[in-house]
Protein backbone atom coordinates (compact mmCIF):
# COMPACT_ATOMS: atom_id res chain seq x y z
CA UNK A 1 0.00 0.00 0.00
CA UNK A 2 1.30 3.63 -0.80
CA UNK A 3 1.12 6.41 1.63
CA UNK A 4 0.60 9.55 0.26
CA UNK A 5 3.75 11.39 0.67
CA UNK A 6 2.42 15.34 0.92
CA UNK A 7 0.38 15.08 3.78
CA UNK A 8 3.37 13.02 5.65
CA UNK A 9 5.99 15.80 4.67
CA UNK A 10 3.21 18.72 5.55
CA UNK A 11 2.91 16.88 8.60
CA UNK A 12 6.37 16.57 9.39
CA UNK A 13 7.42 20.50 8.84
CA UNK A 14 3.77 21.15 11.09
CA UNK A 15 5.87 19.20 13.75
CA UNK A 16 8.93 20.97 13.54
CA UNK A 17 7.26 24.02 13.88
CA UNK A 18 5.12 23.09 16.94
CA UNK A 19 8.13 21.22 18.69
CA UNK A 20 10.22 24.52 18.38
CA UNK A 21 7.91 26.96 19.49
CA UNK A 22 6.67 24.63 22.20
CA UNK A 23 9.55 22.72 22.98
CA UNK A 24 7.20 19.74 23.70
CA UNK A 25 9.76 16.86 24.64
CA UNK A 26 6.80 14.49 23.42
CA UNK A 27 6.78 16.66 19.75
CA UNK A 28 10.86 16.68 19.58
CA UNK A 29 9.97 12.57 19.98
CA UNK A 30 7.41 12.54 17.19
CA UNK A 31 9.52 14.63 15.22
CA UNK A 32 12.66 12.42 15.69
CA UNK A 33 10.32 9.06 14.67
CA UNK A 34 9.16 11.05 11.48
CA UNK A 35 12.65 11.72 10.38
CA UNK A 36 13.63 7.98 11.09
CA UNK A 37 10.97 6.72 9.42
CA UNK A 38 11.62 8.07 6.11
CA UNK A 39 15.32 7.80 6.25
CA UNK A 40 14.60 4.16 7.12
CA UNK A 41 12.07 3.81 4.44
CA UNK A 42 14.15 5.07 1.72
CA UNK A 43 16.68 3.24 2.62
CA UNK A 44 15.20 0.62 2.79
CA UNK A 45 14.05 0.87 -0.52
CA UNK A 46 17.23 1.77 -2.34
CA UNK A 47 19.34 -1.13 -0.90
CA UNK A 48 16.21 -3.91 -2.12
CA UNK A 49 16.47 -2.34 -5.60
CA UNK A 50 19.75 -2.73 -6.43
CA UNK A 51 20.08 -6.22 -5.80
CA UNK A 52 16.70 -7.24 -7.56
CA UNK A 53 16.23 -8.65 -10.99
CA UNK A 54 13.97 -10.57 -13.40
CA UNK A 55 14.52 -13.23 -15.92
CA UNK A 56 12.00 -14.07 -18.62
CA UNK A 57 12.28 -17.10 -21.25
CA UNK A 58 9.86 -15.99 -24.18
CA UNK A 59 8.93 -17.69 -27.30
CA UNK A 60 9.76 -16.28 -30.72
CA UNK A 61 9.16 -17.42 -34.12
CA UNK A 62 6.17 -17.81 -36.51
CA UNK A 63 2.93 -19.28 -35.15
CA UNK A 64 -0.70 -19.81 -36.56
CA UNK A 65 -3.85 -18.50 -34.50
CA UNK A 66 -4.80 -21.30 -32.25
CA UNK A 67 -1.25 -22.06 -31.31
CA UNK A 68 -0.43 -22.29 -27.83
CA UNK A 69 2.48 -20.83 -25.83
CA UNK A 70 4.50 -20.60 -23.01
CA UNK A 71 6.70 -18.00 -20.66
CA UNK A 72 8.75 -18.54 -18.04
CA UNK A 73 9.63 -15.37 -15.20
CA UNK A 74 12.02 -15.57 -12.38
CA UNK A 75 12.15 -12.78 -10.35
CA UNK A 76 15.04 -13.34 -7.59
CA UNK A 77 16.05 -10.57 -4.49
CA UNK A 78 19.88 -11.37 -4.14
CA UNK A 79 19.85 -8.98 -1.05
CA UNK A 80 19.04 -9.92 2.44
CA UNK A 81 16.10 -7.11 2.95
CA UNK A 82 12.62 -8.42 2.28
CA UNK A 83 10.47 -6.96 -0.28
CA UNK A 84 6.62 -6.87 1.22
CA UNK A 85 5.47 -6.42 -2.39
CA UNK A 86 6.21 -6.94 -5.90
CA UNK A 87 4.03 -5.89 -8.48
CA UNK A 88 4.73 -7.72 -11.97
CA UNK A 89 3.82 -5.67 -14.51
CA UNK A 90 4.08 -6.77 -18.28
CA UNK A 91 3.71 -4.02 -21.51
CA UNK A 92 3.40 -7.26 -24.12
CA UNK A 93 0.31 -6.25 -26.95
CA UNK A 94 -0.78 -9.97 -26.82
CA UNK A 95 -4.60 -10.20 -27.02
CA UNK A 96 -6.23 -11.65 -24.02
CA UNK A 97 -2.87 -12.39 -22.41
CA UNK A 98 -1.98 -10.69 -19.07
CA UNK A 99 0.92 -12.32 -16.99
CA UNK A 100 1.15 -9.94 -14.14
CA UNK A 101 1.70 -11.02 -10.66
CA UNK A 102 1.41 -9.43 -7.55
CA UNK A 103 3.87 -10.91 -4.21
CA UNK A 104 6.50 -10.57 -1.45
CA UNK A 105 9.75 -11.72 -1.28
CA UNK A 106 12.20 -13.03 1.00
CA UNK A 107 15.78 -12.06 1.50
CA UNK A 108 18.11 -14.08 -0.48
CA UNK A 109 14.85 -15.82 -2.09
CA UNK A 110 13.74 -15.91 -5.64
CA UNK A 111 9.61 -16.63 -7.20
CA UNK A 112 9.35 -18.45 -10.19
CA UNK A 113 6.38 -19.52 -12.16
CA UNK A 114 5.14 -20.40 -15.95
CA UNK A 115 2.49 -18.37 -18.11
CA UNK A 116 0.85 -20.03 -20.63
CA UNK A 117 -1.53 -18.63 -23.26
CA UNK A 118 -2.78 -18.70 -26.86
CA UNK A 119 -2.59 -16.69 -29.75
CA UNK A 120 -5.98 -15.40 -30.75
CA UNK A 121 -5.10 -12.86 -33.44
CA UNK A 122 -3.38 -12.59 -36.11
CA UNK A 123 -0.37 -10.17 -36.83
CA UNK A 124 2.97 -9.14 -35.04
CA UNK A 125 3.18 -9.22 -31.47
CA UNK A 126 6.03 -8.60 -28.56
CA UNK A 127 6.66 -10.04 -25.46
CA UNK A 128 7.81 -7.39 -23.14
CA UNK A 129 8.83 -4.93 -21.94
CA UNK A 130 7.87 -6.02 -18.30
CA UNK A 131 8.02 -3.67 -15.36
CA UNK A 132 8.56 -4.38 -11.35
CA UNK A 133 7.04 -1.97 -8.96
CA UNK A 134 8.40 -2.34 -5.43
CA UNK A 135 9.49 0.06 -2.48
CA UNK A 136 9.72 0.30 1.22
CA UNK A 137 6.33 -1.37 3.52
CA UNK A 138 5.10 2.15 4.09
CA UNK A 139 4.91 2.86 0.71
CA UNK A 140 6.95 5.98 0.38
CA UNK A 141 9.54 5.38 -1.61
CA UNK A 142 8.00 3.32 -4.55
CA UNK A 143 10.61 2.21 -7.60
CA UNK A 144 10.26 0.34 -10.78
CA UNK A 145 12.70 -1.49 -12.29
CA UNK A 146 11.94 -1.44 -16.11
CA UNK A 147 13.69 -4.67 -18.54
CA UNK A 148 13.08 -3.40 -22.55
CA UNK A 149 14.25 -6.21 -23.73
CA UNK A 150 11.29 -7.78 -26.10
CA UNK A 151 10.90 -11.11 -28.14
CA UNK A 152 8.86 -10.76 -31.48
CA UNK A 153 5.95 -13.31 -32.93
CA UNK A 154 4.48 -13.33 -35.98
CA UNK A 155 1.35 -15.09 -35.91
CA UNK A 156 -0.18 -16.18 -39.33
CA UNK A 157 -3.87 -16.57 -39.90
CA UNK A 158 -5.65 -20.01 -39.18
CA UNK A 159 -5.04 -22.24 -42.13
CA UNK A 160 -7.87 -24.71 -42.54
CA UNK A 161 -8.79 -27.94 -44.09
CA UNK A 162 -10.95 -26.62 -46.75
CA UNK A 163 -11.26 -29.56 -49.00
CA UNK A 164 -11.27 -30.31 -52.90
CA UNK A 165 -11.17 -27.41 -54.63
CA UNK A 166 -12.94 -27.67 -58.29
CA UNK A 167 -11.57 -23.86 -58.96
CA UNK A 168 -8.18 -24.97 -58.56
CA UNK A 169 -8.39 -28.03 -61.01
CA UNK A 170 -7.10 -28.33 -64.41
CA UNK A 171 -10.06 -28.73 -66.48
CA UNK A 172 -11.85 -25.53 -64.64
CA UNK A 173 -8.71 -22.97 -66.37
CA UNK A 174 -11.04 -21.22 -68.62
CA UNK A 175 -8.95 -21.00 -72.47
CA UNK A 176 -5.87 -23.26 -70.83
CA UNK A 177 -6.87 -26.84 -72.02
CA UNK A 178 -4.58 -29.82 -71.17
CA UNK A 179 -4.10 -31.88 -73.52
CA UNK A 180 -1.58 -34.78 -74.41
CA UNK A 181 0.19 -36.79 -71.41
CA UNK A 182 0.95 -35.48 -68.13
CA UNK A 183 4.63 -35.57 -69.54
CA UNK A 184 3.76 -32.69 -72.54
CA UNK A 185 2.82 -30.34 -70.06
CA UNK A 186 5.02 -27.98 -69.98
CA UNK A 187 7.48 -27.81 -66.54
CA UNK A 188 8.15 -25.01 -63.89
CA UNK A 189 11.50 -23.92 -62.64
CA UNK A 190 11.42 -23.57 -59.14
CA UNK A 191 14.84 -24.14 -57.61
CA UNK A 192 18.02 -25.40 -58.30
CA UNK A 193 20.10 -28.57 -57.20
CA UNK A 194 23.37 -30.59 -57.44
CA UNK A 195 24.34 -31.09 -60.59
CA UNK A 196 24.28 -35.46 -62.06
CA UNK A 197 25.83 -36.57 -64.78
CA UNK A 198 22.81 -37.48 -66.78
CA UNK A 199 21.54 -33.83 -66.72
CA UNK A 200 21.57 -32.19 -69.83
CA UNK A 201 22.87 -29.02 -70.93
CA UNK A 202 19.82 -27.16 -71.13
CA UNK A 203 18.99 -27.98 -67.74
CA UNK A 204 22.13 -26.64 -66.30
CA UNK A 205 22.11 -23.12 -63.84
CA UNK A 206 25.09 -21.56 -65.02
CA UNK A 207 24.64 -17.97 -63.36
CA UNK A 208 24.29 -19.86 -59.88
CA UNK A 209 26.88 -22.44 -60.87
CA UNK A 210 29.81 -19.75 -61.61
CA UNK A 211 28.50 -18.10 -57.96
CA UNK A 212 28.90 -21.31 -56.53
CA UNK A 213 31.89 -22.61 -58.21
CA UNK A 214 30.22 -26.00 -58.95
CA UNK A 215 27.75 -27.21 -61.33
CA UNK A 216 23.93 -26.72 -60.20
CA UNK A 217 20.68 -27.77 -61.95
CA UNK A 218 17.64 -26.68 -62.67
CA UNK A 219 14.72 -28.25 -60.71
CA UNK A 220 11.54 -28.68 -62.01
CA UNK A 221 7.72 -29.53 -60.92
CA UNK A 222 4.62 -30.30 -63.28
CA UNK A 223 1.73 -28.43 -62.36
CA UNK A 224 -1.05 -30.97 -60.55
CA UNK A 225 -3.59 -28.10 -60.14
CA UNK A 226 -5.08 -24.96 -62.01
CA UNK A 227 -3.62 -21.56 -60.77
CA UNK A 228 -5.87 -19.08 -59.55
CA UNK A 229 -6.72 -15.81 -57.98
CA UNK A 230 -7.44 -14.50 -54.95
CA UNK A 231 -9.45 -11.55 -54.69
CA UNK A 232 -10.15 -10.24 -50.67
CA UNK A 233 -12.14 -7.31 -50.34
CA UNK A 234 -10.87 -5.17 -47.83
CA UNK A 235 -12.97 -2.29 -48.23
CA UNK A 236 -14.18 -0.47 -44.39
CA UNK A 237 -17.31 -0.19 -45.27
CA UNK A 238 -18.56 -3.51 -45.59
CA UNK A 239 -17.16 -5.76 -42.98
CA UNK A 240 -19.05 -6.58 -39.87
CA UNK A 241 -18.26 -7.89 -36.11
CA UNK A 242 -15.46 -7.50 -33.83
CA UNK A 243 -12.05 -9.90 -33.88
CA UNK A 244 -11.92 -12.74 -33.43
CA UNK A 245 -15.53 -13.45 -34.24
CA UNK A 246 -15.45 -11.09 -37.16
CA UNK A 247 -16.02 -11.34 -41.34
CA UNK A 248 -12.27 -9.53 -41.59
CA UNK A 249 -11.03 -12.51 -39.55
CA UNK A 250 -12.64 -15.38 -40.94
CA UNK A 251 -12.18 -13.78 -45.04
CA UNK A 252 -8.36 -13.53 -44.16
CA UNK A 253 -8.21 -16.97 -42.72
CA UNK A 254 -10.48 -18.78 -45.44
CA UNK A 255 -7.98 -16.47 -47.86
CA UNK A 256 -5.02 -17.70 -46.54
CA UNK A 257 -6.49 -21.34 -46.53
CA UNK A 258 -7.13 -21.72 -50.23
CA UNK A 259 -3.87 -19.62 -51.29
CA UNK A 260 -2.02 -22.60 -49.00
CA UNK A 261 -4.27 -25.97 -50.89
CA UNK A 262 -3.63 -24.09 -53.87
CA UNK A 263 0.20 -23.82 -53.47
CA UNK A 264 0.37 -27.23 -51.78
CA UNK A 265 -1.06 -28.79 -55.05
CA UNK A 266 1.71 -26.66 -57.25
CA UNK A 267 -0.29 -24.08 -58.64
CA UNK A 268 -0.16 -20.48 -59.59
CA UNK A 269 -1.66 -18.66 -57.10
CA UNK A 270 -1.98 -14.83 -57.04
CA UNK A 271 -3.80 -11.72 -55.06
CA UNK A 272 -5.88 -8.58 -55.53
CA UNK A 273 -7.07 -6.80 -52.17
CA UNK A 274 -8.86 -3.11 -52.60
CA UNK A 275 -7.14 -2.09 -49.40
CA UNK A 276 -5.47 1.39 -49.37
CA UNK A 277 -2.72 0.20 -50.59
CA UNK A 278 -4.60 -1.42 -53.56
CA UNK A 279 -2.09 -4.60 -52.56
CA UNK A 280 -1.72 -7.13 -55.71
CA UNK A 281 0.49 -10.20 -55.56
CA UNK A 282 1.14 -11.75 -59.51
CA UNK A 283 0.71 -15.16 -59.19
CA UNK A 284 3.30 -17.46 -58.49
CA UNK A 285 4.43 -20.68 -56.93
CA UNK A 286 6.47 -22.10 -54.45
CA UNK A 287 7.73 -21.65 -50.79
CA UNK A 288 8.53 -17.96 -51.66
CA UNK A 289 5.01 -17.10 -53.25
CA UNK A 290 3.46 -18.86 -49.79
CA UNK A 291 5.57 -16.68 -47.72
CA UNK A 292 4.80 -13.62 -49.65
CA UNK A 293 0.99 -14.43 -49.00
CA UNK A 294 1.18 -15.02 -44.96
CA UNK A 295 2.96 -12.14 -44.85
CA UNK A 296 0.47 -9.97 -46.35
CA UNK A 297 -2.73 -11.97 -44.82
CA UNK A 298 -0.88 -11.66 -41.50
CA UNK A 299 -1.48 -7.68 -41.38
CA UNK A 300 -4.12 -7.28 -43.60
CA UNK A 301 -6.92 -4.66 -42.52
CA UNK A 302 -9.67 -3.44 -43.75
CA UNK A 303 -8.66 0.21 -44.50
CA UNK A 304 -9.80 0.71 -48.10
CA UNK A 305 -12.23 2.72 -50.08
CA UNK A 306 -12.50 0.90 -53.59
CA UNK A 307 -15.79 -0.92 -53.96
CA UNK A 308 -15.01 -4.30 -54.67
CA UNK A 309 -17.05 -3.99 -57.97
CA UNK A 310 -14.59 -1.30 -59.76
CA UNK A 311 -11.57 -3.38 -58.77
CA UNK A 312 -13.39 -6.75 -60.38
CA UNK A 313 -13.66 -4.08 -63.56
CA UNK A 314 -10.76 -2.54 -63.55
CA UNK A 315 -8.06 -6.21 -63.31
CA UNK A 316 -10.30 -8.26 -65.32
CA UNK A 317 -7.37 -8.87 -67.70
CA UNK A 318 -5.05 -10.28 -65.06
CA UNK A 319 -7.03 -13.71 -64.77
CA UNK A 320 -8.93 -13.66 -68.27
CA UNK A 321 -6.62 -16.15 -69.34
CA UNK A 322 -4.84 -16.69 -65.81
CA UNK A 323 -7.20 -19.29 -64.30
CA UNK A 324 -9.97 -20.13 -61.52
CA UNK A 325 -11.00 -17.14 -59.84
CA UNK A 326 -11.82 -16.48 -55.66
CA UNK A 327 -13.59 -13.95 -54.31
CA UNK A 328 -13.44 -13.60 -50.77
CA UNK A 329 -16.29 -10.33 -49.66
CA UNK A 330 -19.34 -9.66 -47.39
CA UNK A 331 -20.43 -7.04 -49.75
CA UNK A 332 -24.29 -7.03 -50.45
CA UNK A 333 -24.13 -5.34 -53.17
CA UNK A 334 -25.18 -6.91 -55.94
CA UNK A 335 -22.91 -4.74 -58.37
CA UNK A 336 -19.48 -7.15 -57.40
CA UNK A 337 -21.73 -10.00 -58.88
CA UNK A 338 -22.56 -8.47 -62.14
CA UNK A 339 -18.82 -7.51 -62.52
CA UNK A 340 -17.71 -11.02 -61.46
CA UNK A 341 -19.98 -12.78 -64.36
CA UNK A 342 -18.77 -10.03 -66.89
CA UNK A 343 -15.16 -11.20 -66.63
CA UNK A 344 -16.14 -15.19 -66.84
CA UNK A 345 -14.60 -16.81 -69.53
CA UNK A 346 -15.88 -20.53 -71.31
CA UNK A 347 -15.11 -23.38 -69.19
CA UNK A 348 -14.27 -21.30 -66.03
CA UNK A 349 -16.02 -21.66 -63.01
CA UNK A 350 -15.44 -19.06 -60.10
CA UNK A 351 -15.65 -19.54 -56.76
CA UNK A 352 -17.68 -17.28 -53.88
CA UNK A 353 -17.07 -17.41 -50.16
CA UNK A 354 -19.44 -14.91 -48.62
CA UNK A 355 -19.21 -13.82 -45.03
CA UNK A 356 -22.65 -13.66 -44.11
CA UNK A 357 -22.77 -9.83 -42.25
CA UNK A 358 -26.09 -10.03 -40.15
CA UNK A 359 -24.87 -13.48 -39.04
CA UNK A 360 -21.44 -11.25 -38.04
CA UNK A 361 -23.83 -8.63 -35.79
CA UNK A 362 -23.73 -6.47 -38.84
CA UNK A 363 -26.42 -3.87 -40.16
CA UNK A 364 -26.51 -4.32 -43.87
CA UNK A 365 -28.91 -6.51 -45.41
CA UNK A 366 -27.51 -10.52 -47.04
CA UNK A 367 -26.50 -10.26 -50.24
CA UNK A 368 -29.97 -12.11 -52.03
CA UNK A 369 -28.60 -14.70 -54.93
CA UNK A 370 -29.74 -14.88 -58.11
CA UNK A 371 -30.74 -18.37 -59.75
CA UNK A 372 -28.85 -17.51 -62.68
CA UNK A 373 -25.64 -16.70 -60.25
CA UNK A 374 -26.06 -20.03 -58.04
CA UNK A 375 -26.00 -21.54 -61.94
CA UNK A 376 -22.78 -19.89 -62.83
CA UNK A 377 -20.22 -19.62 -59.88
CA UNK A 378 -19.48 -21.82 -56.72
CA UNK A 379 -20.72 -20.39 -53.16
CA UNK A 380 -19.75 -21.00 -49.91
CA UNK A 381 -21.73 -18.83 -47.50
CA UNK A 382 -19.98 -18.47 -43.96
CA UNK A 383 -21.21 -17.78 -40.84
CA UNK A 384 -19.25 -17.90 -37.42
CA UNK A 385 -18.44 -20.61 -34.89
CA UNK A 386 -19.21 -23.16 -37.81
CA UNK A 387 -17.15 -25.93 -38.19
CA UNK A 388 -15.01 -25.45 -40.94
CA UNK A 389 -13.63 -29.14 -41.80
CA UNK A 390 -13.58 -28.94 -45.60
CA UNK A 391 -15.51 -27.96 -48.81
CA UNK A 392 -18.56 -29.80 -47.51
CA UNK A 393 -18.53 -28.24 -44.23
CA UNK A 394 -18.59 -24.67 -46.17
CA UNK A 395 -20.58 -24.73 -48.86
CA UNK A 396 -24.21 -23.69 -48.12
CA UNK A 397 -26.59 -23.74 -50.60
CA UNK A 398 -27.65 -20.39 -51.49
CA UNK A 399 -30.74 -19.44 -51.16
Amino acid sequence: MRLPRLPLLTALVLLLFFAYITGIRLAYTLLYAFVLLLVASYAWSRLAGEQLSIRRESPEGQYQVGDTFEERFKVENSSWIPIPVIEVVDFSNIPGYRPDRVFSLKGRRFRGWASRGTFKQRGLFTFGPIELRYGDPFGLFPRTLRVSSTNSVVVYPQIRPVGHLDVLSMRAQGDEHVRGRVLDIPPNATTIREYVPTDSFKRIHWASSARLGRLVSRSFETREGGDAWIVLDLDRTVHAGEAPESTLEYGVSLAASIADAGLRRGAAIGLLANDHALSLLDAARGDQQRKKLLEFFTLAAADGDLPLATMLAAHGHRWRRGGGLVVVTPSSDPQWVEALLDLGVRGQRSLVVYLDPQAFHGTQPVLTIASRWRQSLSWWMIRPSEAVEGEEDLKVAAR
